[in-house]
């Protein structure tokens, strides 16, 4: 049978539809405002993914204490069960 619905339309009752679970979503909207609002931490230099529950981070940082600080950060945050930081970069 065809799925009737594709990526992110509206279904029957006007909602979109995600491919990430909500609690996923809230996660990483967490981790960037959290990341945002942390001293020595450059949030917009880092990017953030979350799948069932486990936290990736990328981008470049300036040192490794940043680094560091970033994972804490996101291992602080509500639901998370792991994070990745391997895509993290340090200059």
């Amino acid at each position: 049978m065809k799925d009737l619905h594709s990526r992110n339309e509206p279904d029957m009752s006007g909602k979109r539809r995600s491919e990430q679970p909500a609690s996923d979503t809230w996660i990483t909207t967490k981790v960037k405002a959290d990341l945002m609002v942390t001293d020595d931490v450059p949030g917009l230099a880092l990017h953030v993914e979350t799948v069932n529950g486990v936290v990736s981070l990328s981008g470049q940082v300036d040192s490794r204490l940043q680094a560091d600080r970033a994972v804490e950060v996101a291992r602080g945050i509500e639901g998370v069960r792991r994070v990745e930081s391997s895509g993290i970069r340090v200059a």
